[in-house]
Formats: C-alpha cells, sequence, structure tokens
C-alpha cells in the first residue's frame, strides 16, 4: 500500500477562517495505520486527497486541493484518539456551517479508512440531511 504525502497532489492550506468542533473518537494503532495511510485520488469520483503529518491529518477535496478538515491525534495508551478537529469555514471555499453535519462526515471518512463497518453511520447521516 502506497503511503500518501503533502506533495503526491495539489494542496491549499487551512484558510485563517477555520472553526474547531467536537468529534470524540479512539481508534487502536492498526485502525490509525489505514487512517494515517491516507488516500490518494484515482479517479474522478475520487473526492479526497487525505495525508498524514504528524500530528495532524490532513483531507483536502480533490478537485479543487481545498483544505476542508484537520484531524490531531494523540496516543493514549495502547490507543490513538482525536484530540482536536478544525474545519475549513472560508465560503469562498466551503459551503457547509454545520458543525454537527461536518462532525458526522469526518466520523463516516474516518471510520471507512480505518475499516470500520460505517453503513449504520451513513444511514442516519442520510437522514438527517434529507429532514434539512
Amino acid at each position: 500500500m502506497r503511503i500518501a504525502k503533502r506533495n503526491d497532489w495539489k494542496t491549499e492550506p487551512m484558510p485563517s477562517l477555520s472553526k474547531n468542533i467536537m468529534l470524540e473518537k479512539v481508534y487502536s494503532q492498526e485502525e490509525f495505520d489505514r487512517i494515517a495511510a491516507g488516500v490518494i485520488p484515482e479517479q474522478m469520483e475520487d473526492k479526497w486527497f487525505i495525508f498524514y503529518e504528524a500530528p495532524w491529518l490532513y483531507l483536502h477535496r480533490s478537485w479543487t486541493g481545498f483544505c476542508i478538515f484537520k484531524v490531531r491525534f494523540e496516543v493514549v495508551a495502547e490507543n490513538v484518539k482525536i484530540a482536536e478537529v478544525q474545519v475549513n469555514r472560508d465560503p469562498a471555499q466551503y459551503s457547509n456551517t454545520d458543525d454537527q453535519r461536518d462532525a458526522s462526515m469526518l466520523g463516516i471518512l474516518l471510520d471507512s479508512r480505518s475499516e470500520r463497518d460505517v453503513r449504520n453511520q451513513m444511514l442516519g447521516y442520510i437522514k438527517a440531511q434529507s429532514s434539512n
């Protein structure tokens, strides 16, 4: 498996218009290793470029290179937990302003990378979106 690095894709830094949001997640070291390996888009449908530079995981939109999320991790005992999440709030780069929606989407992205089952999370996310 190829490990994603910053220079594998076009990236823009997180803008100054950003916000910290809450997301509490704990991963085993094995799950975290899968997350930290990142994602290099291979086709047009791949929406994310993800790479890890300790202690931050960067999640960029693949088409624009805009940084949408930055996630700082810390080791706790034998696990790795989310310590901080920053989300892009520059309306010229990212139109969402709903913290809960962003936390849900990020949780799904991270859990799917860790190879956790995200079907129930996806159903909840879709239901929440359809009620808005």
